[in-house]
């Protein structure tokens, strides 16, 4: 765990660790239960060595003695090497942003020393089961009340809804101690007794998942195995999409455990970023089909593209920074609306790529670019700056002109810059020196950058278990292209949250408070993302998608988030410089 946020510190692990019991029970909390809940009366943590669930009629018992990790308070030790000064103490630069992205508040212990402490602001990482829904607390009884008066079986259950009720059974088990047999029936029973056998069966299997992520958490290798065991003789790749979620996270937790028991390193090092089966042709089309059937990538573009046309209204040149190019093809979008544009009409757009990789790729999509460009009577240019680095990138490479009103667009790719600050304070101080008219930023709504194990899987269970659940709703489960993105893509990325730590765990997110509490520092001013830019993604949302009813669209303060069923999953935010 150490040097677990940045090359440039040493971290020591310290302080009590909070349990996934502990985490999950107080998310589940109505409100009233959580305040009462800090008092002095806060029940005691339940005994970690004991482990008793049901799967079906039969309980499962698995016993092992083990000592818990600890949790996420760090000590940040700074190097003799380093500047300190009592009086006027200056944190590391790139450690402090490390620690704002973390989510951390920080505070001096004492005068006169070389540490500081950093206390997270929150350990509770099951607490966004409550913060889903459109950020409304559930309590138990909400969730487990969704019978008819008659007592008949409901309505086919969400994914999300039946691993919230996987998440109630286990803290009723967890906060049980038992001493080997369970001669109760669970007390949620007679609710859970309304679910369909599938849907009864997928909650005992995600019960299953979250005790044996508990396991791998307290170190209990051999209980976390016969928990696994169980979790992977019911689940398929291709079937229910809990089983879909288990099956991957199961995959991620024997990761875990190898890797924790010294073997698999090498594995999961050479794995990073490669794609599965070798076929990149495959993975194109895998994510055509993501764009064209699963609405948010749709719906976050259109909005992007509206908000950069509205802070370039009165632009003759546009000069368009695109960090992440993917396929180009909402830039098709962008230059047919400018070819409409009659009253200031544009001289010229360029666009200019950063690429660390496929430069030949990126200017196949330039020529065809190019070709609709032409074709719409827009002078375009398109160019290419190829990068090993961030670090390498300049201002000079990109090549501006006078009178170039510049747009950044940051699609997706600032998380997996959180590993390596250096490369992510480079490039945002690239993008500060280009003062830019807007720079649209689109991130992942999730923090899945803890130190904590338990934090990062229960924050990565609840955003995928919405993917999974968004393409069961508007993909078929035979299509093929649906399979190979849970697995090249899905799976992948639980795979790097789940078992990987140091700079080996690449996969990192924030939300936007985050973000927006590191972009003060760079004197980054919100721009409220328009009502112009919300219609269009309500508009594209309503035209183009049958499952776009499930679909949410919210703003949080001045950006835009969307989700699936009310759960958060993306943000789009837009800002310029002081």
């Amino acid at each position: 765990m150490a040097n677990d946020f940045s090359s440039n510190g040493v971290f020591d692990i310290q302080g009590v660790y909070q349990t996934l019991h502990d985490i999950l029970n107080e998310a589940l909390m109505t409100p009233q239960e959580h305040i009462a809940s800090f008092g002095p009366d806060k029940p005691a943590r339940a005994d970690p060595s004991t482990t008793v669930i049901r799967s079906g009629r039969h309980p499962i018992y698995v016993a092992d003695a083990g000592v818990h990790p600890a949790g996420d308070e760090e000590k940040c030790i700074f190097s003799s090497s380093m500047d300190f000064d009592p009086k006027n103490i200056n944190v590391n630069s790139i450690q402090l942003d490390q620690l704002i992205l973390q989510g951390q508040k920080h505070e001096l212990t004492s005068d006169g020393i070389d540490f500081i402490n950093f206390k997270p602001i929150s350990t509770e990482s099951f607490r966004v089961l409550g913060n889903y829904r459109k950020g409304k607390v559930r309590s138990r009884e909400g969730i487990l009340s969704h019978q008819s008066s008659s007592g008949t079986v409901n309505d086919k259950k969400s994914t999300e809804d039946i691993i919230r009720m996987a998440g109630e059974k286990f803290v009723h088990f967890s906060s049980k101690k038992h001493d080997g047999f369970t001669s109760s029936i669970h007390p949620y029973d007679s609710s859970l007794s309304s679910l369909s056998l599938e849907d009864a069966k997928m909650v005992d299997l995600a019960h299953l998942l979250l005790a044996s992520a508990e396991k791998v958490g307290y170190k209990q290798f051999d209980a976390a195995d016969k928990l696994l065991m169980h979790c992977e003789s019911m689940v398929s790749e291709s079937g229910h999409p809990v089983e879909r979620i288990v099956f991957h996270f199961s995959r991620a937790l024997r990761e875990r455990i190898k890797i924790e028991q010294g073997s698999n390193l090498d594995k999961i090092r050479n794995d990073q970023g490669r794609p599965c089966g070798g076929m990149s042709i495959g993975i194109d089309f895998a994510i055509v089909m993501l764009h064209q059937e699963v609405p948010f990538s749709k719906v976050m573009q259109f909005a992007s593209i509206q908000t950069i046309l509205d802070n370039v209204a009165v632009a003759r040149k546009i000069h368009l920074i695109d960090l992440r190019l993917r396929n180009g093809v909402q830039w098709t979008v962008l230059i047919q609306a400018l070819s409409e544009r009659k009253i200031i009409p544009v001289k010229l757009l360029k666009i200019t790529v950063i690429q660390t990789s496929d430069k030949e790729r990126a200017e196949e999509i330039g020529n065809r670019l190019q070709s609709y460009a032409k074709s719409l009577n827009i002078s375009f240019i398109f160019k290419v700056v190829f990068v090993l680095h961030m670090q390498d990138l300049n201002v000079e490479l990109l090549d501006i002109r006078h009178g170039e009103a510049v747009a950044v667009y940051c699609p997706i790719i600032l998380r997996n810059m959180i590993g390596r600050p250096e490369n992510l304070q480079c490039l945002l101080r690239v993008i500060q020196r280009l003062r830019p008219v807007v720079m649209i930023v689109m991130e992942v709504e999730a923090n899945t950058n803890s130190p904590s194990f338990v934090n990062r899987f229960t924050e990565a269970l609840f955003w995928y278990t919405a993917w999974f659940d968004s393409l069961e709703d508007c993909v078929a489960r035979d299509n093929e292209y649906r399979t190979e993105v849970e697995r090249c893509y899905f799976g992948q990325g639980i795979q790097n949250i789940v078992a990987a730590e140091g700079e080996d765990r690449t996969s990192r997110s924030v939300k936007i408070n985050v973000w927006r509490t590191f972009f003060q520092r760079f004197k980054m001013v919100e721009i409220d993302i328009s009502a112009a830019s919300l219609d269009q993604a309500k508009m594209v949302l309503k035209q183009k998608f049958s499952c776009g009813g499930s679909c949410t669209i919210s703003k949080n303060r001045k950006c835009l988030i969307v989700g699936w069923k009310g759960t958060p999953l993306h943000s789009v935010s837009a800002w310029k410089f002081k």
